[in-house]
Order: structure tokens, then C-alpha cells, then sequence
């Protein structure tokens, strides 16, 4: 897309740096970034209504997700050589026709080849949104923005789909994930605003990097690396438990349509923490804000793993939960932005956060033995931990670089 294309279009009367483009941006890529929320729909689906077994939808959710993690890996290749709106038109491409035709898929192999196709695509445009997001002065308030979205738009998918189940069926969980591909297609072409609509050629890389140079020994490249390795730790634990919380909800005593219900809720109650974190931005550094926020999402997995919860318990842990995870992701993206303004370590950022999200359904399933989750939940525990010991150092100094307090 050209630069007079970009000039000319519905949104020429935007601040093309003001909060509205970024939230418009945000809500572009959710297609792409609500297939992890959408994990326990999709997988009470593949376990219903195509005879998998626990283990195998998680498998296939793995597939989902790793290929995600692919098409993430491609937008990064292609960035340099493609404008972003082109990434992200290829990616709606592929992700829509592979959830046209899961709608059909009668077996495991056949929905993991077209979870893969949809994956990829996915992938693609969230590489594209989060680069665009990435070389963003606000950074951290547009990733805010680009979760908050993900957290209202699980609770109106996972809340919707019960409703469609006596209209659609089986498709219900597919036409949701379709309808905001729609609107995908409506606002890919604002990510050629500020740059998007050219390649980041080496030059125009050098630009953004200048800046960040004088503190390059402030940053080397282990930062970089422990900054997304705890982004993909974290993931492991929280998309492996949140893909089986359906599940455990009517483990621990609610019915199917109740655990649902408890999902969407706890998906709406992440909005505050979306919201504290659009509002602080960087105001108190990011060390202080991802510690804490760790530490409270950690709370209510210690206690799932004590013992055996009731179902008030379950629901209360779920709402923390969300809120603590709505803070902790847009800290970690907001990090690795500023070790790097081209951008591209946050796409580094989310494609290990993607392969540990890809691992975290196959990890969790292992370890859940029957009914008893208490394995699972040790492994969520090891994982938490470990996320907080790598993101401590990158965060901590690029608070110390930017007179974070």
C-alpha cells in the first residue's frame, strides 16, 4: 500500500500518533491474538463435536498455536521486504480460510492441518500489529489497549458461542473467530500509518536504533534474551492452565454452561488491569508494576494446588487472575519496545511467548492425572517463578536507563 493510499483513506482525519489509531490498530490484530482465548472453546469443540480425546485436543491446539508461532517468525523475515499492511492482508488470507474449512474437519488430522493454515495466518498479522505497535513512542499503552481487547472480546466470544450452539453447532466457535476477521479486513490498512507502509530497510532501522545506541551497553543482547524467555515462560503457565479451566471448572463442581460463564466473567474482569495499565503506562517504571502483577497471578495457583478448591474459590481465583494477567503482558511487551524501538524484539517477544503458549496445552495435559490437577498446577508454579527470575534484570534497567522509579 502506498503512502497516497495511506494519506487518502476513511481515517485521514486521525492523529496518525494519537490513541485512537492505536486503539484501532489493537482491535485490527485481535483476530489474530484471541485464538489463545478462544483455547477452551476451541478444545471443548474438537472433544464434543469431533470425538478427540483431552489428549489429542491438546495436541491440536499445540499445532494451533506453533503455527502461530511460524507465522510470527515469517513477519519478521518479511517485515524488511513487505509493508505491514501486505503481511497482515496475506495473514487474514490464510487465517480465514482455515477457519472456513475447520467448520468441515471430521478428524484429527485433518483439523490439525487446518488449524496449522489458520495458525500461520494469525501469526502473520499479529507480527504485523505488534511491530507496528513496537516502534510506537506509547508503546506500553498500546499493548494496554491490544489486551484489554483480547480479555472483552474472549468474554463476548466465549459467552457467545453457547448462544449460537442451537443456530450454527459445531460451526458456532468458528463463525465467532470469522466475524472478527471481519473487522480485521476493515482496519488492516491503518498499520501503513507512521512507516507501516514502506519495509523497514536496513536505513530506516538505523534511524530507530540511533537513539537506543549511546545506552547499548546498558542492553546486551542477554537482556534481550531473558526479556522474552520470561515472556514465554509466563505463557507456558498461563495459556497451559487457562485451556483446561473449562475443564476444571466442572471438575470443581459447575456445569458446563456455569464454567463457561465463569471463563467470560473472569475475561471481563481483566479490563481493570488493561485499563491501570493505559492510565500508568510507564509512570512507575515497568520492574515494580511485572513483579507485582506476577506475584498476584501466582497466588491463586498456589491455592488451586493445595487443595481441592470450591467452586467459589475457583471463580475468585479466576478474576485475579485475569486482572494480574491483563498487567503482566503489556509490562513485558512495554520492556522489550524499549530495548529495542525497530520494534522487531517485540515480535521476537511474542514468538517465544507463542512457543510457549504452543507447549503450555501439551505440558499442562501430561501432567493432569484424571480429575487431580495438582500436578499441572506445580508446573504452572515452576514455570511463574522462573518468568519473574529471567524479566527482573530487563525490566529493572530499562526503568534505570529511562529514570524509572
Amino acid at each position: 500500500m502506498s503512502g497516497d493510499a495511506v494519506r487518502q483513506g476513511w481515517w485521514r482525519g486521525l492523529d496518525p500518533g494519537g490513541s485512537a489509531v492505536l486503539f484501532l490498530v489493537a482491535a485490527c490484530g485481535t483476530y489474530g491474538a484471541i485464538v489463545a482465548s478462544a483455547l477452551p472453546s476451541l478444545v471443548g469443540a474438537w472433544i464434543s463435536d469431533i470425538g478427540l480425546t483431552e489428549r489429542m485436543a491438546g495436541e491440536v491446539a499445540t499445532v494451533n498455536v506453533l503455527a502461530a508461532t511460524l507465522g510470527l517468525c515469517l513477519s519478521l523475515f518479511l517485515v524488511s521486504r513487505w509493508s505491514l499492511p501486505r503481511i497482515a492482508r496475506l495473514g487474514l488470507l490464510l487465517g480465514i480460510c482455515g477457519d472456513l474449512l475447520s467448520i468441515l474437519a471430521s478428524d484429527m488430522l485433518q483439523l490439525s492441518a487446518l488449524r496449522a493454515v489458520q495458525g500461520l495466518g494469525v501469526g502473520l498479522l499479529v507480527g504485523a500489529t505488534t511491530n507496528w505497535i513496537g516502534r510506537q513512542e506509547n508503546a506500553a499503552r498500546g499493548f494496554g489497549m491490544y489486551i484489554m481487547l483480547q480479555f472483552v472480546l474472549a468474554a463476548v466470544l466465549i459467552a457467545a458461542i453457547p448462544a449460537l450452539l442451537s443456530y450454527l453447532g459445531a460451526a458456532s466457535v468458528y463463525a465467532a473467530l470469522l466475524a472478527l476477521a471481519a473487522v480485521s479486513l476493515i482496519l488492516y490498512p491503518l498499520l501503513g500509518l507512521n512507516g507501516g507502509s514502506v519495509p523497514l530497510r536496513p536505513a530506516v532501522a538505523e534511524v530507530l536504533e540511533h537513539a537506543d545506541a549511546a545506552a547499548e551497553a546498558e542492553h546486551p543482547a542477554m537482556l534481550k534474551l531473558m526479556s522474552v524467555l520470561a515472556f514465554g515462560l509466563f505463557n507456558i503457565a498461563a495459556i497451559g492452565l487457562w485451556s483446561y479451566m473449562l475443564r476444571y471448572g466442572e471438575v470443581v463442581g459447575l456445569s458446563a454452561e456455569g464454567a463457561a460463564q465463569t471463563l467470560a466473567l473472569s475475561s471481563l474482569c481483566g479490563i481493570p488491569g488493561t485499563i491501570l495499565v493505559i492510565v500508568l503506562s510507564a509512570r512507575y517504571g515497568r520492574f515494580r508494576p511485572l513483579m507485582l502483577a506476577l506475584a498476584v497471578y501466582t497466588v491463586p495457583v498456589v491455592v488451586f494446588a493445595a487443595s481441592h478448591v470450591a467452586a467459589a474459590v475457583f471463580v475468585a481465583g479466576l478474576i485475579v487472575q485475569s486482572v494480574a494477567w491483563a498487567v503482566v503482558a503489556p509490562y513485558f511487551q512495554a520492556v522489550q519496545a524499549a530495548l529495542d524501538r525497530t520494534g522487531r524484539l517485540a515480535v521476537w517477544g511474542m514468538i517465544v511467548a507463542s512457543i510457549g503458549a504452543g507447549l503450555g496445552p501439551a505440558f499442562i495435559g501430561f501432567a493432569i492425572d484424571g480429575t487431580s490437577y495438582v500436578v499441572a498446577f506445580g508446573v504452572a508454579i515452576l514455570a511463574l517463578g522462573l518468568a519473574a527470575l529471567a524479566g527482573a534484570a530487563p525490566a529493572l534497567v530499562t526503568d534505570r536507563r529511562e529514570g524509572g522509579s
